[in-house]
């Protein structure tokens, strides 16, 4: 998944668990529940591109798509229901990290993530039906409206 979908499901926990620790390891823990859910982002990293190539395209969306989750951030701050800041903070740092270790992981190929990448690549797409780019973005938008509308209703 983006990390707009993770993040908007950071809030949605944010709003309804307000214990710091409970909404980090909530946000850890739906991080890897979307992931089952086939979501079409696998063309972000094929067999036969290089390194250099991984990590281009997997810092660009990244960027783009934090941009977004921004956007989405500043929308819930200022018309979603009132959360706690370190509330919001542990929830979207749990959701998050799972990315950002894989990403650090491409960056540096540090051994002692080597392990996570497995697993983390291990759980995305469970059923090998793969999606291509058009049917993961509706799978994730309309993952992203569900969860945004319970979020700010």
């Amino acid at each position: 998944m983006y990390l707009t979908v993770h993040g908007a499901t950071a809030m949605l926990i944010a709003k309804s668990f307000p214990h710091p620790l409970v909404a980090f390891f909530l946000g850890l823990l739906s991080h890897f529940l979307l992931d089952f859910i086939p979501h079409g982002d696998e063309y972000l990293i094929k067999k036969h591109f290089t390194r250099a190539q991984i990590i281009k395209r997997m810092f660009g969306a990244a960027v783009l798509d934090a941009l977004i989750l921004l956007g989405f951030l500043a929308i819930f701050m200022w018309v979603g229901p009132i959360v706690k800041l370190p509330v919001l903070f542990a929830a979207l740092v749990g959701s998050l990290l799972p990315d950002a270790l894989q990403g650090l992981y491409f960056a540096t190929e540090w051994k002692w993530l080597k392990n996570f990448q497995y697993f983390h690549v291990s759980i995305h797409n469970p059923t090998k039906h793969p999606l291509n780019w058009s049917q993961g973005i509706m799978v994730q938008c309309l993952i992203l409206t569900a969860i945004w509308l319970v979020t700010i209703f």
